[in-house]
C-alpha cells in the first residue's frame, strides 16, 4: 500500500521541498538512491520514505517525504551519522581484505566519498517541514493497490479558519476523498495537518494511477458527494496551492526502490 505496514498509524512525517534544475532531477534521483541504500543503518528510525518529481503547478521539483514514529525521531534523525557509519565499516573491510572492483557488491569508500559529495551539492536549496500523520482516521484507499508504479498524487494545500483543522480535513474527505477511493477512480487519499516549519494548516493528498484518470476523476467520472463543497469552502481561510507530482521511488526492505518492476 501506499503507506506500508511498518509506517505507525499516528506519526509524522517529514517533507524536504528540493528546488533542483529540471535537467537534474534524474541525477538528483539516482544519488539519492545511491546515498539512501548506504546511510540506511539500523541506527536510524525511518518508517518509510516516499519521493515524488514535479509535474504541474508552481511546486518544488522534488519532494522527499519521510516518515518517523514521532516528531522527536524525525528531529533526531541524522542521515549523514548513518553514511559515516556505512563509510567506517566499508574503510575496515577495506584495510583487512582490500576491494574488487570486479567482484565486490558494496561501494568503495572512495565511491562513497563522490557520492557524498555529488548528494551534499543538492542540498543548497531546500526547505523542511514536519506534519502530523494519522492513517487510521485520515486516510483511505482501495486495497490490494500496487503502489510500486509512477502513480500521479495530486496535493492541495489549505489554511483554515477554525482552530480545529480536522473539520478542514474531514469535510473534504466526505466530500471528495471516501467517495473517490470507494466509488471512483481515485486510488488512495488523506490529508495532513502541519507541526513545524513553513507550511499550510492541512494538506490534502489524492493518488491516481495515471493522469487519464485523475483527469477523469475530476470532470466525466467525478464521483464527489453532491454539496460536499458547501461545508468545505467555509472552513477555508485565504487562498490555497495544488501541485501535481509524480512518484519515482520509495524505500522497501531496507533499499531505496525506483518506482517500476524490477528496479
Amino acid at each position: 500500500m501506499l503507506f506500508t505496514a511498518s509506517i505507525s498509524a499516528q506519526g509524522v512525517v517529514d517533507i524536504t521541498y528540493f528546488d533542483i534544475p529540471a535537467d537534474k532531477v534524474g541525477e538528483f534521483i539516482k544519488t539519492h538512491k545511491q546515498f539512501m541504500d548506504i546511510s540506511l543503518t539500523d541506527d536510524r528510525k525511518v518508517e518509510g520514505q516516499w519521493v515524488y518529481r514535479h509535474w504541474y503547478g508552481s511546486g518544488h521539483s522534488v519532494v522527499v517525504e519521510t516518515y518517523f514514529a514521532s516528531a522527536a525521531d524525525a528531529v533526531n534523525d541524522d542521515p549523514w551519522a548513518g553514511f559515516r557509519q556505512a563509510w567506517q565499516a566499508a574503510s575496515e573491510a577495506e584495510q583487512k581484505r582490500g576491494w574488487n572492483k570486479e567482484t565486490d557488491t558494496e561501494y568503495s569508500t572512495e565511491e562513497m566519498g563522490a557520492i557524498g559529495q555529488k548528494y551534499a551539492s543538492f542540498l543548497g536549496n531546500h526547505s523542511d517541514e514536519i506534519r502530523n500523520v494519522d492513517f487510521d482516521n485520515n486516510f483511505v484507499s482501495k486495497p490490494d493497490v500496487n503502489w510500486d508504479t509512477n502513480f500521479v498524487l495530486v496535493v492541495g494545500n489549505y489554511n483554515s479558519k477554525s482552530a480545529d483543522w480536522s473539520k478542514l480535513g474531514q469535510s473534504y474527505m466526505d466530500w471528495q476523498t471516501k467517495p473517490g477511493v470507494e466509488k471512483g477512480l481515485q486510488l488512495g487519499g488523506g490529508y495532513t495537518s502541519h507541526f513545524s516549519g513553513n507550511g499550510y494548516d492541512v494538506r490534502f493528498f489524492s493518488a491516481y494511477a495515471n493522469l487519464v484518470d485523475f483527469a477523469k476523476a475530476i470532470t466525466t467520472d467525478s464521483v464527489a458527494t453532491e454539496g460536499g463543497g458547501a461545508a468545505f469552502w467555509p472552513e477555508v481561510a485565504g487562498e490555497h496551492e495544488d501541485q501535481i507530482y509524480i512518484h519515482v521511488g520509495h524505500i522497501e526492505d531496507g533499499k531505496f526502490d525506483l518506482a517500476g518492476p524490477n528496479n
